[in-house]
Formats: structure tokens, C-alpha cells, sequence
């Protein structure tokens, strides 16, 4: 910390640092694997003749093992912290891409998706999630909206992916794609620190002994401890398991989780498809979806530290099912800026409400767990949304039907976020 101090001439909270890593990080996974996918489905389906359910399948099918893993990855992360699982799995999904390059039938990338999956489970979002709401508690969601906004803006760069296709081929865009972990990923691993207490600092750059200084006071050495007590509550996982509020949550995640495998894997191919737009046009107007999330990822954001963030987190859930629905209907480009200004920002903004929501709910003690936990009930609507979807392509001749009935279930899921509510004081005090 030190160093940066000294390299830059300027003091910044480090949780900022953290934060700035995490979005270079962001950037990088989702422009090559979690948006990249739909750019390399398109070579992908014509190399491997194959079916669009099928190769749907690839991304769902995939993420069991990132899902299964998410659990005891959260787990780990909240044992040990993120820096070395962070710089494990940025190592792990470099090789992937690599050994993607290489594959020649279905079952092949099935089993490197599988594999990168599992990597980017310790390596990609949560390891970075987890830290960023160690590290701030009252701006923890401006802070998670920043982070996020990474995603995004590796979005924003698929039209660079394209072209990189179009000019070397997927398999050399692979080889790109895993050597760029390694040269970018892992030294900014090295900048993680888990919580800032280990380093002798307070969330949110709290000054030690402040009145109303929020701190949960056992992760701080005894000279350090502030009289004030926690800001927040303190949940164990087993508790957070008992609470009707996580399965409330659990059940709208795993719909809002089945909207973002459909979109992240079908908006190209329905643009190219369906709108007849070469591949690098339909990667363009992706970017652009992708760049008008970002300030959506920042504002609501921001706007879950200052208002009530359940409500808002149901209000752009609400949002994403019309955004879809407009994709649905979307009879040429000119429809474009209706959809992307509906879906993107409510989309961006509901990633970092997502994650702020858990260490509302349940604290920053076990976050990771109980955040790894959520992300395992996602399993079903991951798997089976790009299948489902594939299928309807495949029976009906449109991605248009299979869009609509998950516009449907995200409105279904939006509704029973409502019923969502903060654990009661009597549940967590007893600990303080």
C-alpha cells in the first residue's frame, strides 16, 4: 500500500485500489467468457455442426461446476481470503483458453467449459466480490457498482473480439484471450488483501475510535476495537439458511441468473440470425448494450446505499423482463436503442444490488459462503435457460417464443423478491 502511495503521490482509501483491480479483472473475464462466448458460438456452430441446443447447453451445462464450486469456494475465501484462490484461477482459466483453442469435437468444449468454469469460480468475480464488501460498508454499493461496471466494459470490447475472429480465427483468438490472463490477471491478483482490519485500517477509510464507525469489533486487535458495535448484522451461514429471506433471494436469483446465461449466449446469434446483421455489426450493438450498462451499474449502485435497496433491486428486476421482452419483439435495428435502454441499465445496475443485498441481509463475517451458497440455487436456470432457448430455435425457427417465457419467469421472480425481508436484531445481537 505503501508503494502505491508512493508511486501515485497520492493518498486513496485502498479499498479504491481494490476496487480498480477488480474492474480490470471484470474487464477481462467477461469480454473473453462470460460475453465472448456469444461471439465465438457463431464459428463455433459452423466448425462443429452441431445444434443450437446443444451448443446452448455448453455455457449452462458448463457452470454446474462453477455453481457446485461456489459454495466451497465462498467458504474458502472467507477461511483464507481471495489473493491466492484469485491468482490460482486466473493461472487455471489461462490454460483453459489455451486448451480451448485446441478442441476439435462437442464433448471436447464441453469438458474445457466445464473445466474454465470451475477456474473462473475462484478466479473471476467472487474472489474480488467478496473483498470489495469486506473493505466498505456505507458505500458498499457505489463501491460494487464500480467493480461491476468491469463487466460491462469488457462488453464493451466484443466488437474487438469479433474482429479478431473475423481476422486470425476463433482458435488464435483463444490463444489471445489466455495468454492476456496471465499477462494482465495475475499481478493485479497480487493487490488483493482480503479485509482492510488485516492492514490496520477500518472499512470505508473510518478512522479507528470514530463514534458510529462501522466495524464489527472481533476483527480488530483489542486497541483497536471500536465501542460503537456492528452496523450491520452477523449471520452465520446456518442461520442465513433458516431465514425465509434466503430462499426468497434464492428463488428471484435463480430466475434473474436464467435471464443472464439466455442473454449473455443468445443476443448475438438472434441479432445475426434473426436481424440478418453480419457478425461484427451484432458484436457492435452488443458493445454498445454493454457500455449503457455500465452507468446503470454505478447509479444503482450508489442509489442502494441512499434508498431502500430491496425495492430497488425488484423495480430493475421488473425492468430486465421488459428489456427482454422488447428483444423479443424487435423487428429490425431500428428497435435497437429501445432495447438497450430498457435492458442494459437495469441489467447493469441489478449485478451490484445482487451482491450489496447479501452483506445487508447477513454481514461481512461470512459473506463469501453465504453469497457462494445464493450462487449454487442459480444452477438450474443456468443450465437450463441457454438449453431451453436452443431448443425453441431449433423446434420453432425463432429465438423469439423461448425470450418471451423468460421475460415471464423474471416478472414471476421479481414479484417474489418482495417477500424478501432484513433478518430482525433479535436474530444477531446475542453475538455482540
Amino acid at each position: 500500500m505503501e508503494t502505491l502511495k508512493r508511486l501515485t503521490g497520492v493518498h486513496v482509501f485502498y479499498g479504491w485500489w481494490i476496487v480498480a483491480s477488480g474492474v480490470v479483472l471484470a474487464a477481462l473475464q467477461s469480454a473473453f467468457y462470460v460475453y465472448g462466448f456469444g461471439v465465438f458460438y457463431m464459428p463455433l456452430l459452423k466448425e462443429l455442426n452441431t445444434s443450437r441446443a446443444a451448443l446452448g447447453g455448453v455455457i449452462g451445462l458448463s457452470r454446474i461446476q462453477g455453481g457446485l464450486l461456489a459454495p466451497a469456494a465462498g467458504w474458502l475465501i472467507d477461511r483464507y481470503g481471495p489473493r491466492r484462490l484469485l491468482a490460482f484461477g486466473i493461472l487455471a482459466m489461462g490454460v483453459c483458453f489455451l486448451v480451448f483453442s485446441r478442441i476439435t469435437t462437442l464433448w471436447m468444449l464441453y469438458a474445457v467449459f466445464f473445466a474454465l468454469a470451475a477456474a473462473a469460480s475462484i478466479g473471476g468475480g467472487q474472489p474480488i466480490t467478496v473483498a470489495v464488501a469486506n473493505w466498505f460498508i456505507r458505500r458498499r454499493g457505489l463501491a460494487m457498482g464500480i467493480l461491476m461496471s468491469g463487466f460491462g466494459l469488457g462488453g464493451t470490447l466484443l466488437w474487438a473480439l469479433a474482429w479478431l475472429i473475423e481476422a486470425f480465427g476463433w482458435r488464435t483468438s483463444a490463444v489471445i484471450g489466455g495468454l492476456l490472463f496471465w499477462i494482465i490477471g495475475l499481478p493485479l491478483s497480487k493487490l488483493i488483501h482480503h479485509r482492510p482490519e488485516q492492514v490496520g485500517l477500518l472499512p470505508d477509510g473510518t478512522q479507528p475510535h470514530t463514534k458510529g464507525a462501522p466495524i464489527q469489533n472481533d476483527y480488530l486487535p483489542a486497541e483497536a476495537r471500536l465501542e460503537s458495535g456492528p452496523l450491520e448484522p452477523e449471520l452465520t451461514p446456518r442461520e442465513a439458511l433458516l431465514t425465509r429471506s434466503f430462499w426468497m433471494l434464492a428463488i428471484a436469483y435463480g430466475v434473474w441468473a436464467t435471464v443472464v446465461a439466455v442473454s449473455t449466449v443468445y443476443q448475438i446469434p438472434f441479432l445475426v440470425e434473426e436481424l440478418n446483421i453480419p457478425l461484427v455489426t451484432a458484436a457492435f450493438v452488443v458493445s454498445c448494450y454493454s457500455l449503457v450498462s455500465i452507468p446503470g451499474r454505478i447509479v444503482f449502485g450508489w442509489l442502494g446505499d441512499v434508498i431502500d435497496i430491496r425495492n430497488l433491486l425488484v423495480g430493475v428486476f421488473f425492468l430486465q423482463a421488459l428489456g427482454l421482452l422488447a428483444l423479443s419483439l424487435m423487428p429490425n435495428l431500428s428497435w435497437t436503442p429501445l432495447y438497450i435502454l430498457v435492458l442494459a441499465p437495469a441489467y447493469g445496475g441489478s449485478i451490484p444490488l445482487r451482491m450489496s443485498i447479501v452483506g445487508y441481509f447477513y454481514g461481512r463475517r461470512n459473506y463469501g459462503t453465504i453469497n457462494g451458497l445464493l450462487q449454487f440455487v442459480d444452477l438450474p436456470g443456468t443450465i437450463a435457460g441457454p438449453i431451453f432457448v436452443g431448443w425453441v430455435f431449433d423446434s420453432f425457427g425463432s429465438y423469439r417464443p423461448g425470450f418471451q417465457v423468460i421475460a415471464l419467469l423474471m416478472a414471476i421472480g421479481a414479484c417474489t423478491l418482495t417477500l424478501a425481508r432484513r433478518p430482525q436484531a433479535p436474530v444477531f445481537e446475542r453475538r455482540n
